[in-house]
């Protein structure tokens, strides 16, 4: 059979669904199709009470887009309600009065809200660390919000205090809630600072409360994400041991590791057959990003060693003057002086290699976790494209073997086998009426149970064809604003970056210029001490020398005479 079915059209439109392409063409599945306004009621999407219908941010809850297509909703923290949460899916149009859909209208099964962002600020504070009993030691983080969401009880909630097992709470909620969103990942969990026992220590701390507030600003910049229950429970309720339980009750069991494996291999193996091109141009970035970034993470790394085998340089090169000042007794504290100079000057570059790699490269970490969690909503989507095209491909063989049981030995001619006659199943019949079996009797038999498997891949063809086409539109939207983060992200990055280093070199001028008076007072006109001393000693050897010389004069005039006296004597 051709599985590239490209002249096949379904009347998808048949749900009302207003996001649905309505077709130019006949429909060749219209002679199966009943409406769906005829029915009593629709199993695809029943009809539910809308309980926020006071409020004009508040949404419905349509079924669950995941594979098992269970249902969830959850509960807010208020024990007498039982709102629910917001649906997977949205429409990024404004909402309106006017556009809030009723439980009675056909159009928009997926309700509508903001695309910009409500004024929303997330601070953590201070960590403490808490020790309960056996269960071993924790650390907690102080969580402030301001916002003008409506949910929220208040512009100014009370601050709460979380762990980082809340935090991660909040994030399978999320994904649970919203697969179509690009939910922000969390820091991960560094097994080895566990195992060592240094996630308590204050760097550890410091660098893990920068990665929750990233990851809070991006929950505060989405415009679904910070209105979703889970958001709201997680950031001011004052009783969230309890209500973070009853709002699980709610959950079904999370997809183990071996669904999760059987999940990727058999997608491994399996292509969408239409691929469209925005999506691929969106893969493409998302891949080409994630290069870059990490060959920026590759080059920062190296930059990082040599800055801190300079620091190290910088620091030996102090003590080496320190050693040469206990020479130089004349110039020792000059020389002192300029050691603790370089000192400073080497503490001041590790300063700065620290805030680079805090405030920068844990924003290069971040933004690669970002990357990778806009990839897994694209494969997510590529899912649901290919449950539709599944589904298209079963619905169209169900459609062959019904013209073949309706006409037993007649060629299609517009079948995948190019008007051949399916030999099998025409043997298989003969030996049934050889059998002596009543061939007219299964045949209608068999065509009413075709016609019933029709009838139900109609509905699903209609109802995933609907899922992916709202989940490709979440996901455009999602791009969008996940472009806008990136970037936003990056400036900031960047620019610590580029204030650390003028921190630096500014702290080093002032550095290096207090050095300058204590070097330039060094004296080396030789009018010092010591050199005084120097020419001390070395007049009185001058003066020694010429003493010496004239009693070396006298001895030989006093040698001269004796002789002269010596010939007299001898010539008398």
């Amino acid at each position: 059979m051709d599985e590239n079915y490209e002249n096949v059209e379904w009347n998808v439109h048949a749900v009302g669904n207003s996001l649905t392409p309505q077709m130019d063409t006949p429909d060749p599945l219209s002679s199966f199709d009943t409406p769906y306004e005829t029915q009593a009621g629709s199993s695809l999407y029943p009809e539910q009470t809308n309980v926020y219908d006071d409020n004009p941010h508040s949404l419905i809850t349509p079924l669950s887009s995941s594979n098992n297509d269970a249902g969830y909703s959850n509960n807010s923290t208020d024990v007498a309600s039982s709102a629910r949460s917001p649906p997977p899916y949205y429409v990024a149009t404004p909402m309106s009065s006017s556009n809030i859909p009723s439980s009675s209208s056909h159009g928009s099964i997926y309700p509508t809200t903001a695309k910009v962002a409500k004024p929303m600020i997330i601070q953590i504070g201070d960590a403490q660390k808490h020790s309960v009993g056996t269960q071993g030691a924790y650390v907690s983080y102080l969580v402030s919000t301001t916002t003008s969401v409506d949910i929220f009880s208040a512009t100014n909630p009370r601050p709460v205090r979380r762990r980082f097992q809340d935090f991660v709470w909040l994030y399978e909620a999320l994904c649970f809630d919203y697969p179509a969103c690009i939910v922000p990942s969390l820091p991960e969990k560094h097994r080895l600072e566990y195992i060592k026992g240094d996630r308590f220590s204050s760097d550890f701390i410091e660098r893990r409360k920068l990665c929750l507030q990233l990851f809070l600003d991006r929950i505060a910049k989405h415009p679904v994400l910070q209105q979703s229950q889970c958001t709201r429970l997680f950031l001011e309720s004052s009783d969230f041991k309890n209500d973070k339980r009853a709002q699980s009750q709610h959950v079904s069991s999370s997809t183990t590791v071996l669904d999760s494996l059987s999940d990727t291999l058999l997608n491994a193996f399996t292509k969408v057959k239409k691929p469209e091109e925005r999506f691929l141009m969106m893969k493409e970035y998302i891949d080409k990003s994630e290069d870059n970034l990490n060959t920026v993470e590759r080059l920062y790394t190296r930059i990082s060693k040599r800055q801190h085998d300079l620091h190290n340089d910088y620091t030996s090169f102090g003590n080496s003057i320190q050693g040469l000042s206990a020479l130089e007794s004349n110039i020792q504290q000059p020389l002192h002086h300029f050691a603790e100079t370089t000192k400073s000057y080497a503490k001041a570059m590790k300063m700065m290699s620290d805030q680079e790699e805090v405030l920068y490269l844990n924003q290069i970490h971040e933004l690669l976790s970002y990357c990778r969690s806009a990839k897994a909503v694209l494969r997510d989507r590529d899912q649901k494209q290919m449950d539709f095209e599944d589904l298209s491909t079963y619905l169209q063989q169900a459609m062959q073997d019904k013209e073949r049981t309706k006409h037993p030995g007649r060629s299609l001619n517009n079948g995948a086998d190019g008007g051949s006659i399916n030999i099998p199943e025409l043997v298989m019949d003969k030996i049934k009426e050889v059998r002596g079996m009543d061939m007219e009797r299964a045949r209608r038999e068999k065509l009413v149970h075709l016609e019933m498997k029709i009838k139900e891949l109609q509905d699903e063809v209609a109802r995933t064809n609907d899922i992916s086409h709202d989940f490709s539109e979440q996901v455009v939207d999602e791009y969008n604003l996940f472009q806008q983060n990136k970037t936003n992200e990056i400036k900031r990055g960047f620019t610590a970056y580029a204030d650390s280093h003028v921190e630096f070199y500014q702290k080093g001028i002032s550095i290096w210029e207090q050095i300058l008076p204590t070097l330039e007072a060094i004296e080396v006109d030789g009018n010092t001490s010591d050199s005084k001393q120097l020419n001390d000693v070395v007049d009185d050897g001058a003066s020694d020398s010429f003493s010496i010389s004239r009693d070396d004069e006298d001895i030989d005039d006093l040698v001269s005479d004796i002789d002269i006296d010596r010939k007299l004597v001898m010539s008398q």
